[in-house]
């Protein structure tokens, strides 16, 4: 008996390669509306989380206090600064060099070396190790490895000095985001941007409260002084002190820090 076999595969229709192009453009059109936002949260997140490991630098810095009568690091418990050798300062300066207050923020395990870095620096960077016990004693000074993001409050003067403790000062500045321009005025920079004459960047008062500023002037007030409102405080300028107005000026101070600023 013959049969006749008949087909069970249907007529298929491809795409045109109009219907094609539409798909495509809409793609793109949605690619394009999405990567902005996506960039905007990423750059939201990296500020949150750059805020959120100042405040553990100085939740660090409070602990510390605990056992050094209220006194952050690089001072002692009379509240002076230390003097520079290998069991202080692991030879990195004296307790008013910010890499000596970070090399006892590390060495001692308040902070891990990762959480100097800021998560809006670029990724190759090295971050500062502190030695251990692999290191022969003393531990030298090697600046070439000692990268980390944040400035702290210079303490040169009695004002300041006074405020690099455990006082709940909440219009007195103890760390910021560093400084990468050459100047604190027309040539100052940030980590943030890649523009001279603009600095963003997070900002902690000694109340540990923090917020990501849009420049670096402020109404600040350290140790026994007055609010200082008629000349706002310039985060990293020592202009004040030079006519005389010890301590009305913040001056954060990273010195000998290598790391190149986001983009270069």
């Amino acid at each position: 008996m013959n049969r006749t076999r008949l087909s069970s595969c249907p007529n298929r229709a491809g795409f045109s390669i109009v219907e094609l192009l539409v798909v495509i453009v809409v793609i793109t059109a949605m690619l394009a509306i999405q990567l902005p936002s996506n960039a905007a949260a990423r750059r939201t997140a990296r500020r949150m989380q750059n805020s959120t490991q100042l405040r553990g630098i100085h939740q660090g810095l409070v602990t510390f206090a605990n056992s050094n009568k209220n006194n952050f690091v690089g001072l002692n418990a009379k509240g002076q600064i230390l003097e520079d050798n290998a069991i202080n300062t692991g030879n990195s300066g004296t307790g008013d060099f910010v890499q000596a207050r970070m090399w006892i923020l590390l060495n001692q395990e308040f902070i891990t070396p990762e959480y100097a870095i800021s998560p809006s620096e670029v990724a190759n960077i090295q971050a500062y190790d502190p030695g251990g016990a692999e290191v022969p004693a003393p531990v030298q000074w090697n600046k070439d490895a000692k990268h980390y993001s944040y400035a702290m409050l210079a303490i040169d003067t009695p004002g300041r000095l006074a405020e690099w403790k455990e006082t709940l000062n909440s219009q007195a500045i103890v760390l910021s985001d560093r400084n990468t321009g050459t100047n604190a005025t027309d040539r100052v920079r940030s980590i943030h941007t890649n523009n001279f004459g603009e600095w963003h960047g997070s900002v902690l008062w000694n109340d540990n409260h923090v917020g990501f500023e849009n420049e670096q002037y402020y109404e600040t007030k350290f140790g026994n002084g007055q609010l200082n409102r008629k000349v706002f405080d310039n985060l990293f300028d020592d202009k004040q002190e030079e006519q005389n107005q010890a301590g009305t000026n913040a001056l954060m101070i990273i010195a000998d820090n290598n790391i190149v600023h986001a983009g270069e």
